[in-house]
This record gives C-alpha cells, structure tokens and sequence, in this order.
C-alpha cells in the first residue's frame, strides 16, 4: 500500500516501499548490537600480548606471551593474597622460559641471574632440555601449561642454588595455580579435584615452610613484599594448618607496626577474630 497516493500533484515522489519507522528500527537496531558488544565476555587473549626476551643464559632472543599491565580489573584477593582478576588469571604468564636452553624464572627473577648461576643452568639443565616451539601467535596458557612453566621455573630455581624464598614463592603461586585449576574443574568430577587439592596442598607447605626459613635469614623486601605484607600472608598460612600461635605472632607485629597500612591492618584484625572464633571452638 502506497500512504502518499495523491502526493504527486506537489511534486512529491515518495517510494512505494517506504517505511514509517524504518529510521527507528536502525536506530533500535544499532543500540541493541552496541549492547550485546558491552555484555559479550571478552576472550583472555584480549588481555595479552607478545614480547621479545633476550635470554641471559644463552643470549638467545625469543616471543614471550605476558599479560598487559592495568588491563584486567582486580577483583578481591583470597584471604592469603592470591591475586584474582576478572577475565583472567594473570599467575598463568608469572614465568617466563626460554625455548632454547631451558632457563626458566619468575619474571622478577628471570634477568637477575649471576654468572656463577648460569654456568649451573648450562650444566645441570640444557643437556637434558628438549627445545620448545616458538610461541609465534598470542594465546591463552591453560592451566597445565602454567603448572608445568611454574615447575621447570622451581627446578632451575634449585638447579642454581637460588635464595629460599625464590623457591618458596616458586612453590606458593604452583599451589595458587593449582587451586585455580581446581576452580576450573569443579568439585562434580571428584578424582580429578581431590588429586589437584592435594597437589596444592603439597606445594602450599613447602612454601609456607621455605618462606618462614627466609624471614629469618634475608633482608626485606622478600619477594616484592615488605614485612607487613609478608607477615599477613604467613598468619593466612599458619591459620590454614591451624598454626593459631605462629598466626598471632605474626598478626600482632601487624597490628603494631607503625609502618602498615590501613588496609592491611583492617585484613589482620579480621583475621585476629577468626582465629578467636577458631580457637574458642577447639
């Protein structure tokens, strides 16, 4: 049906086929796609990149995928500061390994290496290391892939005789990655979970013995943690195995240190009133 029949006297030839609301329907259109875009998850791959690292053992250069800095929104951290951001993992890309030599570290540590160690590494490690394929496109690590980048980083760890703490904190994100990984499975597919708690829980002693060893025998800050943080995290830990006496000595150096902040000492007294509440039960 043509609505402007009659029109032609003015002058006016409108289409037959025009519509009344078609200029709204786009409209409508448009903003409902600008929408879905907003809602769409974004992909993990959206919140990484590609770099060229020089390896320091074999002066080898090769791509490696870390995370872009600041992308990912933090969301609250366990209450042992495993780091959780929305999207993404960012422990899975906490390791960087060369695929030429075997040499892999923590990326803190990964350019910090002495001669002396790189002569161990050359030994004890690239005779036996199978070289990897290039990383030549930008993608996601699973878990597995992470756990096992983080276990060739703790073998070189102890391959060139690195500080306790380095090993420990080795051990400490394996034991987070490793509840991620379990996160991911679900509890529903219980041999899987069960075997993957219990690797965790393996890990998470070793670096919860390895990292009260450091304390006591290196200078802060102790891997990127300054006193305070670290003695939050060693309450978290000691109250985990149920360690009451350790987590409250540690909690109040805490809570009467001068120089922690508001928000960890906020952490610590919640803390301190959990383990009351747990010791009360015993």
């Amino acid at each position: 049906m043509n609505f402007f029949e009659g029109l032609e006297k003015f002058g006016i030839k409108p289409k037959t086929d025009i519509g009344l609301y078609e200029e709204e329907k786009k409209q409508e259109q448009q903003r409902q796609q600008e929408e879905a875009a907003k809602l769409e998850e974004p992909k993990e791959e959206d919140f990484l990149l590609q770099r060229n690292i020089k390896c320091p053992v074999c002066d080898k250069t090769f791509k490696d995928i870390a995370m872009k800095s600041g992308k990912a929104k933090r969301l609250e951290p366990d209450e042992d500061l495993r780091p959780r951001q929305m999207y993404i993992d960012s422990l899975k890309y906490g390791a960087t390994v060369c695929p030429h030599c075997g040499y892999a570290a923590l990326n803190r540590y990964f350019t910090h290496i002495a001669s002396v160690q790189m002569k161990m590494i050359r030994e004890e490690v690239t005779p036996n290391f199978k070289p990897l394929e290039p990383e030549t496109e930008l993608r996601a690590y699973t878990y597995d892939e992470a756990i096992e980048r983080h276990k060739l980083s703790l073998f070189n760890a102890m391959a060139k005789k690195a500080r306790t703490s380095e090993k420990a904190y080795n051990c400490l994100i394996i034991s987070w990655l490793l509840r991620g990984k379990a996160e991911e499975i679900g509890e529903e597919q219980v041999d899987e979970y069960s075997q993957c708690k219990e690797e965790e829980e393996a890990f998470y002693w070793e670096a919860y013995e390895g990292l009260l060893k450091a304390v006591s025998s290196e200078n802060f800050p102790i891997c990127g943690m300054d006193a305070n943080t670290m003695d939050y995290l060693l309450a978290a830990m000691a109250s985990h195995y149920k360690q009451y006496d350790v987590a409250s000595k540690c909690l109040s150096r805490v809570l009467s240190s001068s120089t922690a902040g508001r928000k960890v000492k906020d952490m610590a007294l919640d803390m301190k009133e959990q383990i009351i509440g747990e010791i009360k039960k015993m």
